[in-house]
C-alpha cells in the first residue's frame, strides 16, 4: 500500500480550531534533512512564529541520544512543531512526556489499540517501537522555544527494519484500517496542541496518572544507563514532575534522565 504524499491546504483543513489559532504556519517539504533541524534554523534567523514543518522524507532525521531517525520517503510521519513558551526551563521537564501521551491518544482515536510507552518518550505496540520523540529546546533573547520532533512509522520498507538495532513496528501491522497521511499529522498536532494548553495551565500533574497506565515497565524490573552509570530496580512509574521513580536496594531514587532497559541482557546488546 502506497502511502500518499500531502499537501498544505489538505492539512490545514484538518487542524482544529486550537491548532489553527497557535499555529502560524505549516510548511511541507519532499525532502529535508531534519524537521527539527529546519525548525532551529528558522528559529535562529529570527522567525518568532510557532511553526509546523512537515516532510515525506528526510535524510538525516535525529533520534534521542544522537541516534538517527530512519525517514524512507513516504514511509512515516516526519514532523516538527515549534512553539514559544513563557515557562521557566525547569517547568518544562514534563513536556516530552506529554507528547509521547498525545501520540498515543491521536493513534488511538484513529483504531490503534494497545499502544503503551517506555519512559521517557517513547511509543511501543507489544514492546516494539512505533515512535519516537525528540524535544530541543532554544532561547533567543527572551523568547523559549521547544521544538517538538515526532516520528512515527506507517509502512517501513522491509531493509529499513532489518537495519535498525531494535525491535520496531509500523501501523499498517497495527490498525485495520489506515488513515491518510494528512489524517494521521493532524491527528497528532490537535491533540499535542490540546494537552500543551493544559500543560501551560495546570503541570504535569494532571498527565502523572495517564503515563502511568500507560507505561509499559511500571512495576517491572528495569536497568536506567545514563552515561556509565547504570542503576538497577523495579519502576515505579513518574512523579508529578515526569521524574522516573526506581526502588533500589537503597531506597527510592528519582530519575531525570538516561535510557530504560528490561534487563542486563539487552543493555549489553
Amino acid at each position: 500500500m502506497a502511502v500518499k504524499s500531502m499537501d498544505v491546504q489538505a492539512l490545514r483543513n484538518l487542524l482544529s480550531l486550537e491548532s489553527e489559532q497557535s499555529i502560524d504556519k505549516v510548511q511541507i517539504f519532499d525532502e529535508i534533512d531534519s524537521t527539527n533541524s529546519e525548525s532551529i534554523r528558522q528559529i535562529r534567523s529570527g522567525n518568532s512564529e510557532n511553526h509546523l514543518i512537515v516532510a515525506n522524507s528526510q535524510t538525516a532525521g535525529k533520534g534521542r541520544r544522537g541516534r538517527q531517525w530512519l525517514s524512507p520517503k513516504n514511509a512515516g510521519i516526519y514532523l516538527s512543531l515549534s512553539r514559544c513558551f513563557s515557562l521557566e526551563t525547569s517547568a518544562l521537564q514534563g513536556l516530552s512526556l506529554v507528547t509521547a501521551i498525545s501520540v498515543v491518544e491521536a493513534l488511538k482515536e484513529l483504531g490503534a489499540i494497545g499502544l503503551q510507552l517506555k519512559w521517557p518518550n517513547d511509543v511501543l505496540f507489544e514492546k516494539k517501537k512505533l515512535a519516537g520523540i525528540l524535544l530541543e529546546l532554544q532561547q533567543r533573547e527572551s523568547s523559549r522555544y521547544v521544538v517538538f520532533g515526532v516520528g512515527v512509522n506507517i509502512e517501513l520498507p522491509s531493509d529499513s527494519i532489518a537495519s535498525i538495532d531494535r525491535p520496531v513496528i509500523d501501523l499498517i501491522n497495527i490498525m485495520s484500517e489506515l488513515p491518510t497521511k494528512s489524517v494521521l499529522v493532524s491527528a497528532v498536532v490537535n491533540r499535542l496542541c490540546a494537552n500543551l494548553v493544559v500543560y501551560e495551565n495546570k503541570g504535569f500533574p494532571v498527565f502523572e496518572e495517564k503515563w502511568n497506565v500507560l507505561d509499559c515497565y511500571r512495576l517491572s524490573d528495569i536497568v536506567i544507563q545514563n552515561g556509565e552509570s547504570c542503576i538497577i530496580g523495579k519502576s515505579l512509574g513518574v512523579d508529578s514532575k515526569g521524574a522516573l521513580l526506581i526502588q533500589t536496594a537503597s531506597g527510592v531514587q528519582s530519575i531525570n534522565g538516561g535510557e530504560v532497559f528490561p534487563s542486563l541482557r539487552e543493555l549489553g546488546q
